[in-house]
């Protein structure tokens, strides 16, 4: 396998990814478990599908230059994939649970979406450019994503401590943020090994 054809792999599969975290954020928003559900299960999917030769690179003993290269960059990968699919079972057991959240939350779970969405998108470019300047905008945005985690973390201690967040919307909402932090570092990550 050509190292083009390595790169090809992933950009595919996060150009595929993108349109399914769309759908799903639609779920989340409009309340409705059936798209969530139906992203969930796509993502599965395009990892499935579009990653299958995964298996048969990490087993074969003898690799060439590339499939080294792809065996480096595959637990970042995951990482990523991991962290996405927490993110929408999370979005799901909200919706399905009726677990009310702030207009605050929603709005810092948009925000925080948006951000990933778009260092994804430039990850995704990254894998066939390798434009170096994408690189630093790629690592200035997980930067700017953590912070913002990290700022938004401050001001929902505070929703939680004057009741305004219950326990239970304080529990997803933090791991759908902790899951965007491990899927921003993941991309730099993965990038980085590019």
């Amino acid at each position: 396998m050509e190292e083009r054809e390595l790169l090809q792999r992933f950009h595919e599969v996060l150009e595929v990814s993108l349109p399914v975290i769309e759908n799903a954020y639609k779920g989340f928003v409009t309340q409705k478990p059936a798209l969530l559900k139906e992203s969930k299960e796509k993502f599965k999917e395009i990892l499935a599908s579009r990653l299958s030769y995964a298996e048969k690179i990490v087993g074969d003993k003898e690799k060439d230059e590339f499939e080294k290269k792809f065996v480096t960059l595959l637990p970042p990968f995951q990482t990523v994939g991991m962290a996405i699919q927490n993110v929408i079972s999370n979005m799901e057991i909200k919706v399905e649970a009726n677990v009310l959240f702030s207009q605050k939350g929603l709005d810092e779970i948009k925000d925080l979406l948006t951000a990933s969405y778009e260092l994804m998108r430039d990850v995704r470019d990254y894998t066939v450019t390798k434009n170096p300047h994408l690189l630093t905008k790629i690592r200035e945005c997980k930067e700017r994503i953590i912070k913002m985690i990290n700022d938004f973390a401050n001001v929902h201690q505070n929703r939680l401590i004057t009741g305004v967040c219950m326990p239970k919307a304080s529990f997803i909402y933090l791991d759908i943020t902790d899951s965007i932090k491990r899927i921003a570092r993941g991309l730099v990550d993965f990038a980085e090994k590019v």
